[in-house]
């Protein structure tokens, strides 16, 4: 029932009277005087009757009494008192004109300290009485002329607004205009029956209206101080928190649960995660007569926007076993956006629990006096006049939803540039108001000669909307903000100055004025710390113009997002996508190496600088062309690991000479020397056993260091001087019209296959001409002699016999099990003397001689004799890898495990 619905008319000749059992006979004596003096007392003893409803009759005599006095002897305000006192606080601070304000007077008897007093008691002033003597005179008639006084002996020393931050625990006494709020949420608590007790107190609201505030400066004092209603049972409160959920919820839990408790972490980390009953089982080991747990959750909405699914359900499932279990006395205290109570399907045990036991209260607007108070509340404990600044900030204020950081910014600022203890308001109009101050105080913090960095720190910690409607903060850890800002003392420097830390007398301070915030979890060695935005008014709009779009509150951030936009979903996509992998324990589906490019693209679109965490660089796999290549001259580099490799360098842009075409579409080759000399190959004679060696004096050559390549046969294909030229087959070479038509090799800086000998000939004619030297294919002498460096007696490129399995960084021969080519010179180790790689193992090497009889190495039209091939594949062992080893193909035939290497007998300038 509202507080003013079929109220009776308010007496105001009668005090309700409000007092300890121990302090009965201070009580009689204050009735009798007051009695003396005209007025009529509520005593709860003598008023009401045995089989009343006695809190209703509570309330109504609170709502038709003319004066509230509450005494307050040793024991303190007990729960009864509370009960009352709340029932006066809330008639008091309800903003209602129909409503009238009932003035409240507490007593301290004999020596009771002021301090003995909950924090709302604090606001008015107290007077202290024997209990015996007669009262003081001016009393009666305050309570005549229900004249409120507040208690201005406090002064408070320096700034009385926190700007963007959220009120603290500590800062109770600077926050104002929120005490009905705060009483009819505590309210809330109290449902009458124990079978349908309120466990849960959700306090929604949209960003910037204060839930975080009404939280931690408003209600939880008030519970520490034992301020939950009677029908709860309760007697004494432990409060756990407040914590935030961020990205390990149950270790949050557990830390905090260490705090409350002076517990070791150790101890409880493994009874949360152990089962469903870890939180429950571990309350009930702690409980105590009359006793409850108060668990204060701030930002709930983490569970949604940065816990993974993992850790959200274990979550839910923990908190709600402990809510569901009647034995286990935990209530929780939560604040949450209210644009994130559909997400709430995404927590079933907690849902269930809602719907039962949990009490969804929305934070209403706050009105024109309670935005007085908290203009007026402040600045009168700081001494501050504020008469010219209070009704336009008001008037700007008011119906706005998340104008209270605004309102906080701005006093803050005004209080920066007041002179003699005045906000001018002539300041607040120059700047443009509320907003105004906002932009302009943030465009001061970024620092001009960091300002990009800052900006990108920004960024970094912001959830992009794709829609520009619901940006969220993130968070992100202080290591990487570091890194992000700078690196080392200089990116420290710049995440301290957006943190606003000041040092004095060797001590960190924080002010009001700053963009970020740095937070601690954890204890000693395992403490981790974590940087986010102060507050989400930052990357808010004020709504939509005429035209249709935002109107940020801090247009500088707001326009970098927009900029940004589609690598803040990259970002985002990274993220969540790491994090899937992560908990299916890295066995989930990886990106492809093209989406892998277009992420790094996006990511790294602002400079060549990109920060990822261990994770993401685990789950993208390898992106450095450098730290690539460094990898393949390593022995343990297994096959697999080279092969990916290969495809990654193509996809991300192999940075290697000899594997692409130059800017006009000519193919680079990497010409390595060849020195001449004698050299025989062993040529078997058909049908018979044994071989007959072929003896042959060589000149020096060049010869190339990696096979043709995909991406240089293409340059043929496509080139208007290229395949379409039928020249370079005429006279004396058969050609395919279709040529043109098969699969090359899906990855550029793969061996180019399916190429037949009759193309790879007119290939080299083509790029001779090109380059202007004499290319063609090596004949086998050429070629044995190129895989050995001239030297007698080699078996492999590299030397004598060779064991796969144990030197597997050799080449990718059958014993490699890929199965497929890799990208070419991805075993370094496996390098002939002069540097030519691949000549054992990936694929099959045309040459230009007829296999039967090698000394023919001409061609003429209608010659179909098989062509020799040397080198290996990867679908052979490694007998195939031999330099000696021959191998026959037809010129026309076309295979995905042969390929071709081009030679130059020119001299060639450089080399």
């Amino acid at each position: 029932m509202s507080l003013c619905q079929n109220r009776t008319a308010v007496d105001r000749h009668q005090v309700f009277l409000s007092y300890s059992r121990n302090d009965g006979a201070a009580a009689r004596c204050l009735r009798t005087q007051l009695e003396d003096c005209g007025f009529s007392c509520f005593q709860d003893d003598e008023s009401i009757r045995e089989g009343d409803l006695w809190l209703d009759h509570l309330q109504q005599a609170v709502d038709s009494c003319g004066s509230f006095v509450v005494l307050v002897g040793r024991d303190g305000v007990q729960r009864w008192i509370g009960a009352e006192t709340q029932a006066a606080l809330r008639r008091h601070f309800d903003p209602r004109e129909e409503c009238k304000r009932l003035p409240i007077f507490p007593i301290l008897l004999g020596d009771t300290s002021p301090e003995m007093l909950p924090a709302f008691l604090r606001l008015f002033q107290a007077r202290q009485w024997n209990g015996t003597d007669a009262l003081p005179s001016q009393l009666p008639k305050q309570i005549l002329a229900r004249n409120l006084v507040r208690n201005e002996a406090a002064r408070f020393e320096g700034c009385p607004f926190v700007g963007l931050a959220a009120f603290e625990v500590e800062q109770a006494q600077l926050f104002f205009g929120r005490e009905k709020e705060i009483l009819d949420a505590l309210a809330c608590f109290d449902t009458g029956r124990d079978d349908r007790l309120v466990r849960w107190l959700e306090i929604n609201g949209n960003s910037g209206s204060g839930k975080s505030s009404l939280m931690n400066a408003g209600l939880l004092p008030l519970v520490d101080q034992g301020w939950l209603w009677p029908r709860t049972r309760y007697a004494r409160w432990r409060r756990i928190g407040p914590m935030m959920p961020g990205e390990h919820p149950l270790e949050m839990l557990a830390e905090q649960l260490a705090r409350a408790f002076a517990a070791e972490m150790a101890d409880i980390r493994p009874r949360l995660a152990a089962d469903d009953r870890g939180l429950a089982d571990w309350l009930r080991s702690r409980k105590q007569d009359e006793t409850a747990f108060l668990l204060a959750i701030d930002q709930f909405e983490e569970l949604f926007t940065f816990a993974n699914d993992d850790e959200r359900c274990r979550f839910d499932r923990v908190l709600a076993t402990a809510l569901e279990d009647s034995d286990c006395p935990l209530f929780v205290l939560s604040t949450v956006r209210a644009d994130f109570l559909d997400r709430f399907d995404d927590l079933p045990r907690l849902v269930a629990v809602r719907n039962r036991r949990a009490r969804p209260w929305t934070l209403p607007l706050i009105g024109p006096d309670g935005l007085r108070a908290v203009i007026d509340g402040p600045a009168r404990l700081a001494g501050l006049d504020v008469g010219e600044v209070r009704e336009a900030i008001v008037a700007e204020a008011r119906n706005e939803a998340g104008a209270l950081p605004l309102v906080q910014n701005a006093l803050y600022w005004l209080w920066k540039q007041c002179v003699e203890n005045r906000l001018c308001g002539q300041l607040l109009t120059e700047q443009g108001g509320l907003a105004g101050i906002l932009s302009q105080s943030a465009d001061d913090l970024l620092p001009s000669e960091d300002r990009a960095r800052a900006l990108e720190l920004l960024f970094r910690l912001v959830n992009v909307d794709a829609e520009g409607v619901r940006h969220t903060r993130r968070r992100i850890p202080l290591a990487e903000a570091v890194t992000i800002a700078g690196g080392g003392e200089r990116g420290r420097r710049l995440v301290d100055h957006l943190a606003g830390t000041r040092t004095r007398d060797g001590q960190n301070h924080l002010g009001p004025l700053r963009l970020v915030t740095v937070t601690a979890e954890g204890f000693g060695p395992e403490q981790r710390h974590w940087v986010s935005l102060i507050h989400e008014t930052l990357i808010r709009s004020k709504g939509l113009d005429a035209n249709g779009k935002p109107q940020p509150y801090w247009p500088t951030l707001w326009t970098y997002l927009e900029r940004h936009q589609e690598r803040a979903a990259w970002r985002q996509r990274l993220q969540a996508d790491t994090r899937l992998w992560a908990d299916q324990g890295r066995r989930g589906e990886l990106w492809s190496h093209e989406r892998v490019r277009d992420a790094l693209t996006a990511l790294q679109r602002v400079g060549p600088e990109l920060h990822l965490g261990d994770e993401e660089r685990a789950f993208l796999g390898p992106i450095d062309s450098n730290a690539m290549l460094a990898e393949l001259a390593r022995a343990e580099t297994p096959h697999q690991r080279r092969a990916l490799i290969g495809e990654r360098l193509d996809v991300l842009g192999d940075p290697r000479f000899g594997v692409g075409v130059d800017g006009d579409g000519t193919p680079e080759i990497d010409w390595l020397s060849i020195p001449g000399g004698e050299i025989a190959i062993e040529v078997s004679r058909l049908l018979l056993p044994g071989t007959k060696r072929r003896r042959k004096r060589l000149e020096s050559f060049h010869i190339a260091r990696y096979p043709v390549t995909a991406t240089q046969y293409r340059a043929f294909l496509h080139a208007q001087d290229g395949w379409r030229d039928p020249g370079w087959w005429a006279p004396d070479l058969y050609r395919d019209g279709e040529g043109n038509s098969y699969d090359f090799g899906r990855y550029g800086n793969h061996p180019a296959v399916y190429v037949s000998w009759f193309d790879a000939v007119a290939f080299c004619r083509w790029l001779g001409h090109r380059l202007r030297v004499d290319v063609r294919l090596a004949d086998e002498w050429e070629w044995q002699q190129a895989a050995t460096g001239g030297v007698s007696g080699k078996v492999y490129p590299w030397g004598g016999e060779w064991d796969a399995k144990r030197e597997p960084q050799r080449a990718n021969t059958f014993e490699s099990r890929l199965g497929r080519a890799t990208a070419v010179g991805m075993y370094p180790a496996g390098a002939s003397l002069q540097g030519a790689l691949d000549m054992a193992g990936t694929v099959w090497e045309w040459c230009r001689n007829q296999f039967d009889t090698p000394e023919v190495t001409g061609s003429r039209a209608g010659d179909f004799g098989a062509r020799a091939l040397r080198g290996g594949s990867w679908r052979n062992d490694r007998g195939g890898a031999r330099c000696a080893e021959r191998y026959r193909g037809h010129p026309r035939g076309r295979d995905g495990y042969v390929g071709f290497r081009v030679l130059c007998s020119s001299p060639i300038g450089g080399h």
